[in-house]
């Protein structure tokens, strides 16, 4: 099943007093940093599964079940420097587990579930057929003698 980030998938990678850090942040009117940071990994993330050409993707700004911790992982660190709050070795640890993983799914190495509706298509990998091909005018054997 692919599904959008929800805000309380985010609470649910933090710690109390990093929720309470970005509760009583200083936000600008008309500002939504979490969810600017969801899309933000939502799309690398959907970058990278795309990147295989076996992979679809579901319309809209969503993920496959498999890969929502790991992009909560992806986003975790953003988060904590978005609010001026240490990320510690075990976070930044994660992060990196998280897009090794993707680059596993990119690779082709982790099979991710395909998604069941609508599916977008715009991704960077296009098939191409080839019409007809171009006769070699200039050949080994023809430039003998120059």
């Amino acid at each position: 099943m692919w599904r959008e980030i929800t805000e309380a998938d985010v609470q649910g990678v933090f710690s109390a007093p990093e929720l309470a850090a970005y509760q009583a942040a200083a936000i600008a009117e008309g500002q939504d940093p979490m969810a600017d940071l969801i899309e933000g990994v939502v799309n690398q993330a959907r970058g990278y599964i795309g990147d295989n050409t076996a992979n679809r993707l579901a319309d809209g700004l969503t993920l496959p079940e498999r890969c929502i911790r790991p992009a909560l992982h992806m986003l975790r660190p953003d988060l904590l420097t978005r609010i001026d709050l240490p990320v510690s070795d075990d976070r930044r640890s994660a992060a990196r587990e998280a897009i090794r993983f993707f680059e596993r799914v990119a690779d082709g190495r982790v099979q991710i579930e395909q998604p069941d509706g609508a599916t977008d298509d715009s991704g960077a990998a296009q098939a191409m057929e080839v019409l007809s091909g171009a006769d070699r005018v200039f050949t080994r054997r023809k430039q003998s003698g120059l």
